[in-house]
């Protein structure tokens, strides 16, 4: 979180202590996958502490009675930043997590968060791409005992993606050819890049999927002859 500071440990507003809407998901995202044991307090929609001030026992998270899967986080107000919630739901097993801020009351939070989740579950969808070990191309080898070899990408890719941008994906192979023999299997040869429309690009690594020695003393003297003879016929022309 590199955009938040801390005045207190209560979260009572000071003029010292600020959190960038980017920072309270990191928070969220962190609580969830890192404090699973705890998180399940969250959803609870009342909680009664002791018997001190009754009236403030039930959770304003304004998601938890909308049936659409939320069991998360906060809610907020101060003078500067309005009315705010960052709220997180669970559906068909993905996760969305969110924060909305400077609003005018309790209403319109309720409002506009509900529209941004549902927007969010409706809107876009998590696709697999790749498998883990998935080969996506060739690329040539120099001084190799073979002429090619394959590109994989290492780990499965999972991309989340507006539904309009789905038959919109283009992706190249970016890398700078030939590669020199010897290669290890698993070394980073060259980058796949995903462009998504009205989406930033996303650039994948992709490796060898198997080692290439390098070619021997004959094959080596074989392949610089070729080359001389190939240099001698462009200069004759």
């Amino acid at each position: 979180m590199t955009n938040s500071t801390f005045a207190n440990s209560n979260g009572w507003p000071d003029p010292d202590q600020m959190m960038s809407a980017r920072d309270l998901v990191t928070l969220a995202e962190r609580l969830i996958r890192q404090f699973p044991q705890y998180y399940h307090y969250f959803s609870e929609t009342e909680f009664a502490f002791d018997n001190r001030s009754p009236a403030n026992r039930h959770n304003r998270n304004p998601l938890l009675s909308l049936g659409i899967g939320a069991d998360g986080l906060k809610t907020g107000h101060t003078s500067e930043a309005g009315y705010g919630v960052v709220g997180s739901a669970q559906k068909n097993g993905r996760r969305i997590v969110l924060m909305i801020s400077g609003l005018s009351s309790e209403a319109e939070r309720a409002q506009e968060a509900e529209k941004l989740m549902n927007w969010g579950f409706r809107q876009f969808v998590e696709k697999k791409i790749l498998e883990p070990g998935q080969t996506v191309g060739s690329v040539d080898v120099w001084l190799g005992e073979e002429p090619q070899v394959e590109l994989a990408v290492r780990d499965g890719v999972e991309m989340l993606l507006p539904v309009a941008a789905l038959h919109g994906l283009k992706a190249e192979i970016i890398t700078r050819a030939p590669i020199k023999a010897p290669i290890a299997a698993g070394d980073q040869l060259a980058t796949l890049r995903i462009d998504i429309p009205e989406m930033p690009s996303v650039k994948i690594p992709l490796v060898a999927a198997k080692s290439v020695a390098g070619s021997g003393f004959m094959s080596r003297l074989r392949l610089s002859a070729a080359i001389l003879a190939k240099t001698a016929m462009d200069t004759v022309r």
